[in-house]
């Protein structure tokens, strides 16, 4: 019952209407003022879950355990480019390993954190304040294990909808992603979430073409960068149908003043997956190898020593399991190239960044230098993998179950 009064627009809008009165008819004190700013508050809380319930209503229960949009997939256009012609709403996503459940109390923790409000000494300024219901419909009680919980957050910056499923974000995660994901490490991260939680701006938002409405994502990166634990596998933003994988190393991105900055490139560097009798890939490597003349020849023209743009990528294995890797020159010998490892491996253990390294000249498979025109000579299997590899923060392409 007392839920039902907390949730209710009536309770509130009579508070607020009594104290207005009073305030023009004798005046309100300090006290007075602070419960005529936590009603309005109240009465914006309660309006908010009131619309949501109205939304809820227009969909049968059993279709409210996910949500329906477009999932990631090969795109065309990074976040920084144009987004699909049919956004959805303003919002971001989580990839969990399992599932969680928070309390009311442990969200609004995470939002107050978010914006760095602290309530001292048992007080804050009311127009601080950050009031945060539990929204979850009460036909989704405790009962339904697969429920998808509702938290709506009142904040200085705006109403959010923070919601949080025990279920994958799509429909068999481990078909979908090796269907549409070509990155082995995101594809990974795909296969094995468990669960998902969100947090999306709530009510109207700016026009489409409006700069207003990129940054609104602002405040949405700073409750996800509040919300994240060692669960996030991946974060998603369904607008921009980009995906990219989790890592701490984000946090300090999401709370910037372009939080979607960081779909503009992949968190780690993507592994590709090529088929060893792929023709194209074949072609390309022993191109790459016939030339390599060219590129031992303007290594050692090279005008400054110390000059890194000149750079080979070759196999590294261990056991059973190889991945390519480049690699900056350092040296080179007749059976022999020496250089630093550019990058982590996905898999290999022995291997890591900022490795010094020697690679038999068998295991060579591409090159790139600056041509003296200022432009990339080689790179012949990159015309192979662009045709094909997602670009940076992969999209989803098929309609999934959110």
């Amino acid at each position: 019952m007392l839920v039902a009064i907390v949730k209710s627009p009536l309770v509130p809008a009579v508070l607020v209407v009594t104290l207005f009165y009073r305030l023009f008819d004798r005046g309100l004190g300090e006290g007075g003022v602070v419960a005529l700013l936590g009603g309005l508050g109240w009465l914006a809380t309660s309006l908010t879950f009131w619309l949501l319930r109205l939304r809820e209503r227009r969909f049968p229960p059993g279709r409210r355990a996910t949500r329906r949009e477009t999932a990631p997939a090969s795109s065309g256009k990074d976040a920084e480019g144009e987004a699909p012609p049919d956004r959805p709403f303003l919002s971001m996503v989580y990839l969990l390993s399992e599932p969680r459940f928070p309390n009311v109390d442990q969200v609004r923790s995470c939002v107050e954190a978010a914006f760095d409000i602290r309530i001292r000494d048992g007080k804050t300024e009311p127009a601080k304040a950050v009031w945060t219901v539990d929204a979850t419909p009460d036909d989704e009680g405790d009962g339904a294990p697969d429920r998808i919980r509702q938290f709506i957050a009142r904040t200085p910056h705006g109403v959010f909808g923070i919601f949080v499923s025990p279920n994958p974000y799509v429909d068999d995660p481990v078909n979908f992603a090796r269907k549409v994901i070509r990155d082995k490490r995101l594809r990974t991260a795909v296969e094995n979430h468990q669960a998902w939680i969100s947090v999306d701006l709530m009510g109207d938002s700016p026009p489409l073409e409006s700069p207003e409405r990129r940054r609104k994502y602002e405040p949405i990166g700073k409750i996800m960068s509040a919300i994240a634990g060692p669960d996030c596998l991946a974060i998603y933003c369904p607008e921009y149908r980009r995906c990219n994988e989790f890592d701490f190393s984000l946090l300090d991105r999401l709370r910037e003043k372009d939080p979607l900055a960081l779909f503009s490139s992949p968190t780690f560097e993507p592994v590709i997956e090529i088929e060893e009798d792929d023709l194209r890939m074949k072609s390309a490597v022993e191109e790459a190898v016939s030339r390599w003349p060219e590129f031992s020849n303007a290594f050692l023209r090279r005008e400054d020593e110390g000059d890194d743009r000149f750079i080979v990528k070759a196999q590294f294995s261990e056991a059973d399991r190889s991945e390519f890797m480049w690699v900056k020159v350092t040296a080179i010998e007749p059976k022999t190239i020496a250089g630093i490892l550019m990058n982590d491996p996905h898999e290999l253990q022995t291997y890591h960044r900022g490795m010094a390294v020697e690679i038999p000249m068998d295991r060579l498979n591409d090159w790139m230098f600056p041509g003296e025109d200022g432009e990339p000579v080689g790179g012949f299997t990159l015309g192979v993998l662009s045709g094909e590899e997602d670009e940076p923060g992969d999209r989803f392409d098929e309609t999934t179950d959110r």
